[in-house]
């Protein structure tokens, strides 16, 4: 096919265009034109056919991109313009006639033919002014065979071309987007809307040639047949409240209160309907839920409404609309090289309905499915099939159906894979252990990124144990464990995906120190800080608390002070204290919440150190972690290679 873009310059330039053949060099950029000169841009498909469609001016010679496909330039004079000999551009002005001769030298005499057979020629001749959008015979050609009855009938006939004209001269430079104009059928009205692809339409059906000024009125030449019963004077609710294929949607419009503000709004929405048909393809206890609660159906709702008119014709690029939800949740429309539309990826019919106040598509899907999902819906919807499978084994499905107020830490199945083998036969093998496994990643309250602050603590389902929350900068951490995906929210809680199993912590910071002869230097220090401060101390009180990340030094690290000045270190306990001090902060930092080459400041009890990642190596300040996240009862765990040594420290050496 080969599609043919029409752009008309009113402007003058100095390129003389002589005769009646207009050549363009597509090798050669053309900068300027003769007056009335319209660039034309085709657009070849293979399978015959042209039509065409006015964009604005000025145009250059870069290929142009429509629906997928590369337009190529020429240039011919305007419609009721003609070249003469010897001058630049068109500058012989064609002698007018009146509209419908005007639109049969268009290239629409099946719609001049329509209106001498029923007695309309002489009034529309004679008359004025009047506006006609005038259909190409093409577009007759395709008309059904209801709609081709009609046209044969003399009063349907009568009402089909009376709603093609509007009593008054139209120049669309003159006519604000989303005008309404009223037609000689009375009662009924045209919607005309502009875009930024300077594409204009008359109710949704693309203007392909437009302003032919004729005696008696203007003529725009349009590439569909208009139906005075796309139009109704009712508002979008009524509309929607009386097709028997929106029931559903319409019961939602009632459950979230919306149906009065839809009726009464001054502004022009478009409403993307899914029919009854795609909304019980939901689930119906998914179903049941939104139509049974106000906030998920105004959730689902609002995510089906644009605040602007969407005509699918003038869809000719990719484009993202915003719904009413929130300023987040865009509708995604594309076209392709046949001119389908989809709508998220799914194909839009053009079965539109014009209401006073907006535009109603009958769409068979939904542009939103999460309303109303309960956490094990989520779940799977994520492809968390490993995490599933032991909710089931566990005997938890129903749980996670019904339980109001959870929040689910769910591992990916890659994090199931890295499971110790003998350790998974076990929780797959006997319900108690699944059980116990994902109680622990379950929290009793609902959290999402608006409520999560680092160092939260919440209940799990695990009797007595708690999960420890991470925020640093936008990551977000539960158990030193990056939240991989953050939460998609259900009617009875939230799910995060997490790139780590999670297990409750069975070793405190101190038994680890004093059962790992590599920092039996670091117990010795800690000993010798609580010994000199308090008579009868313990090392518990130094570790104590739950949000501590410790930078543990290896003996190695001591040592490389030297004989000589660690045992004066080790003489001295306020100043082994605050190197200590220099080695524990009082918040939990995951390595996997440390973003490559940034730098962190932490403060440490002592004073702020610096934490950054270089390519996967860790460092605080010039001390390199060589080991990391090792999660215990008190926090988290960093073995070091090297003292942290206050920045007075380091000065005086």
């Amino acid at each position: 096919m080969i599609a043919t873009i029409v752009l008309t310059s009113l402007m003058l330039t100095y390129d003389v265009v002589y005769g009646n053949y207009y050549h363009h060099n597509r090798n050669t950029t053309l900068h300027k034109y003769g007056p009335n000169v319209c660039a034309v841009e085709e657009i070849s498909s293979g399978n015959g056919g042209t039509t065409y469609r006015e964009r604005g001016w000025p145009i250059d010679d870069r290929q142009h991109r429509t629906c997928g496909q590369n337009t190529i330039v020429r240039y011919e004079c305007c419609l009721g313009f003609k070249s003469m000999y010897g001058c630049p551009g068109c500058t012989g002005v064609k002698p007018t006639k009146n509209v419908l001769e005007t639109a049969q030298e268009l290239g629409a005499s099946e719609f001049v033919r329509y209106a001498r057979q029923h007695g309309l020629y002489d009034s529309l001749t004679s008359g004025g002014p009047y506006t006609i959008f005038v259909p190409t015979d093409e577009a007759f050609s395709k008309i059904d065979n209801a709609h081709r009855a009609a046209m044969e009938s003399y009063e349907s006939a009568i009402e089909i071309l009376r709603y093609h004209v509007v009593p008054l001269r139209i120049v669309t430079q003159n006519v604000s987007s989303n005008e309404m104009l009223n037609t000689l059928n009375d009662g009924l009205q045209l919607r005309f809307n502009k875009y930024s692809t300077k594409i204009e339409t008359i109710n949704c059906v693309t203007i392909l040639r437009k302003n032919r000024i004729a005696q008696n009125g203007v003529v725009h030449l349009i590439n569909s047949v208009l139906s005075p019963y796309t139009y109704s004077n009712r508002n979008l609710v009524q509309i929607i409240n009386q097709n028997q294929d929106l029931t559903i949607f319409s019961k939602m419009l009632e459950v979230s209160r919306m149906h009065q503000s839809l009726k009464e709004t001054f502004q022009t929405l478009t409403v993307m309907v899914p029919t009854d048909i795609a909304l019980q393809r939901f689930p119906q206890n998914q179903l049941r839920r939104i139509l049974s609660d106000e906030t998920l159906s105004k959730a689902f709702v609002l995510k089906h409404i644009l605040p602007t008119p969407i005509c699918l014709s003038a869809v000719t690029e990719d484009q993202y609309v915003r719904s009413l939800a929130d300023s987040y949740n865009y509708v995604k429309f594309s076209c392709d090289v046949k001119h389908t539309v989809t709508a998220q990826g799914n194909c839009i019919n053009n079965d539109l309905k014009l209401s006073s106040n907006g535009i109603i598509y009958a769409i068979n899907f939904a542009l939103s499915s999460e309303e109303g999902k309960s956490a094990l819906q989520i779940m799977q919807h994520l492809g968390l099939s490993e995490f599933v499978q032991i909710v089931n084994i566990a005997g938890l499905a129903q749980t996670f159906e019904n339980f109001n107020a959870l929040t689910v830490f769910a591992p990916t199945n890659k994090a199931f894979r890295c499971m110790n083998p003998m350790e998974m036969y076990h929780i797959r093998s006997d319900p108690s252990a699944a059980r116990a496994f994902v109680d622990f990643h379950v929290g009793r309250q609902i959290m999402t990124a608006e409520n999560i602050y680092d160092g939260k603590i919440v209940e799990t389902f695990a009797p007595g144990k708690q999960l420890r929350l991470q925020c640093v900068q936008n990551e977000f951490g539960v158990e030193g464990r990056r939240i991989h995906f953050q939460a998609v929210r259900g009617y009875n809680g939230a799910v995060h995906v997490v790139d780590h199993v999670l297990y409750p912590p069975t070793i405190s910071v101190e038994d680890l120190i004093r059962k790992n002869d590599s920092f039996s230097l670091y117990a010795q220090a800690m000993d010798l800080v609580l010994g000199a401060s308090s008579e009868g101390r313990t090392s518990f009180e130094f570790c104590s608390g739950v949000h501590n990340t410790y930078f543990i030094p290896t003996d190695y690290a001591f040592r490389k002070l030297g004989a000589v000045e660690l045992n004066r270190l080790f003489g001295n306990p306020t100043r082994m204290r605050q190197i200590l001090d220099n080695h524990r902060a009082d918040r939990i930092l995951p390595s996997a919440l440390i973003g490559t080459r940034q730098q962190y400041e932490i403060k440490t009890k002592n004073e702020i150190v610096r934490v950054s990642n270089e390519d996967d190596k860790f460092m605080v300040n010039e001390a390199e972690i060589i080991e990391t996240d090792i999660i215990t009862t008190n926090g988290l765990v960093h073995v070091v290679d090297d003292l942290i040594l206050p920045q007075n420290r380091r000065r005086s050496e």
